[in-house]
């Protein structure tokens, strides 16, 4: 069975024991007109958060995506033999809470270490959360 954990990233600072934003980051709610969304904001290249990962066979960042998002990077150690990987937040539309990272095959006996890095000076990068999937034995 499935068991799922959720970790909020809406406000600074971070509540959560280990989790470290780096780089300037705000805390938001509104997105113009339309529903509250909370979330956390950088808009600086190089702001990052990093977090440590136990009992987790998988988990997700969920974000925000429009035309003013721009490139990011995860990087997971112990790697899964994958090196830092680049995404792009960028869309023609705003999307609430989307998936922007997904990993999957973890060792749930393992610490990882995750860190997630804006590399596009003066486009933003939002999170509003971290979506922990665990199989116990």
């Amino acid at each position: 069975m499935v068991q799922n954990r959720t970790i909020a990233t809406t406000t600074v600072p971070l509540t959560t024991p280990g989790f470290v934003l780096s780089g300037e980051w705000i805390s938001q709610l509104g997105y113009g007109s339309g529903p509250n969304v909370p979330r956390i904001r950088t808009n600086v290249s190089g702001g990052s958060i990093s977090f440590p990962l136990t009992s987790a066979s998988a988990f997700y960042i969920v974000g925000s995506v429009n035309f003013n998002h721009g490139l990011f990077d995860v990087t997971m150690t112990p790697s899964l033999n994958v090196g830092p990987q680049q995404y792009n937040g960028s869309s023609s539309w705003v999307g609430l809470d989307t998936i922007l990272y997904l990993a999957t095959g973890l060792n749930r006996s393992q610490t990882y270490q995750i860190e997630m890095k804006n590399d596009s000076p003066d486009m933003a990068l939002d999170l509003s959360s971290i979506v922990v999937l665990d199989t116990p034995p």
